[in-house]
């Protein structure tokens, strides 16, 4: 590479010594190989896909472990119907950890299967079946809290008290 004065006195490429400078030159050799890539974004996927389960798994243990005896705002599984009285707030804890403990344990198990398949796909191919497994385990985590705030609901009233069996039940039989 030869530099040229010029009558200002300032040095200048002259386009000979670029174009000998680009001669050896791969742009294709700045690109990492694309086995790594599709390695990496199978990695991706296959976390992304097993993340969401592991943590249903481990938040399920802790509400049936380690919830506090009685209603904060700090830990555990807070509902309107669950936080009246410390026997609802038991309750909603026990259900909460079983939904949640079951849902992760189930889900973890079959994204572990889906995700074994994920290495003779294609990149785009696996991508989309990633985005999927996590649509159904958003809607899957979903209708958990629905029911267990449902039973919740159903067997507790707002200030935390059992709900009273209907006596119109009991006269008619």
């Amino acid at each position: 590479m030869t530099l040229e004065t010029t009558a200002a006195t300032e040095a200048a490429f002259s386009i000979d010594s670029i174009k000998e400078l680009m001669d050896g030159f791969d742009p294709a050799a700045l690109l990492p190989d694309i086995s790594t890539v599709v390695g990496k974004v199978e990695l991706a996927c296959r976390i992304a896909v097993i993340v969401g389960p592991i943590v249903l798994l481990v938040l399920g243990i802790a509400y049936l472990l380690l919830s506090p005896k009685e209603a904060n705002y700090y830990f555990g599984y807070r509902c309107f119907f669950g936080m009246g009285s410390v026997q609802a707030w038991r309750f909603s804890q026990r259900i909460a950890g079983l939904t949640f403990a079951a849902l992760g344990l189930v889900l973890t198990v079959i994204m572990f299967m889906i995700s074994g398949g994920f290495s003779g796909m294609a990149a785009m191919d696996m991508a989309w079946r990633a985005v999927r497994c996590l649509i159904w385990e958003a809607v899957l985590v979903l209708l958990a809290t629905l029911a267990i705030n449902g039973l919740c609901m159903f067997f507790f009233n707002a200030k935390g008290e059992p709900r009273q069996k209907s006596t119109n039940s009991r006269r008619r039989a």
